[in-house]
């Protein structure tokens, strides 16, 4: 292994960060394509996902989508609100989200072709490196987050 404390000429060898962006913002290009004609985007997406699964409140969903948060975004409920708008949504009594039928279908429509471009996304990878990438990918998160749980060094 190299030595980790040394970064390599980032003219040569990119590191992990810029790969990480790269990608992510290559997914997000080609996702947003695809759910264009739909009226949605990589995030809209995420939240109906979600939402799929089953009735979900905005508190949970919120806690679930935790990564994408931000001072910009600080809760997913504007996307829920799209929904509700589009007739795809609906909040029950106990402040559940679930899919109405409309929303279901649109789901299911849009689900399968996103299904199709994450497969040939991932076509570069066997079945094998894919589960350890992903495996790699979480233990890292892990690792930064009980780094930034710690007390800062002097």
């Amino acid at each position: 292994m190299t030595d980790m404390t040394r970064l390599p000429d980032v003219r040569e060898q990119r590191p992990l960060g810029y790969w990480l962006k790269h990608i992510d913002g290559a997914i997000t290009e080609s996702l947003g394509r695809l759910f264009a004609a739909d009226g949605l985007n990589r995030r809209s997406w995420q939240v109906l996902n979600t939402i799929s699964y089953g009735p979900i409140t905005v508190a949970v969903l919120d806690e679930t989508m935790a990564a994408f948060l931000s001072a910009d975004e600080p809760t997913m409920w504007p996307h829920v609100e799209r929904f509700i708008e589009r007739g795809w949504a609906q909040v029950a009594g106990d402040g559940s989200v679930t899919l109405t039928g409309e929303g279901r279908r649109s789901y299911e429509r849009v689900a399968e072709r996103s299904g199709a471009l994450r497969v040939r996304m991932m076509e570069c990878l066997s079945a094998n490196e894919h589960e350890v990438l992903m495996e790699l990918l979480q233990r890292v998160a892990a690792h930064l987050d009980a780094l930034a749980a710690e007390a800062p060094q002097q």
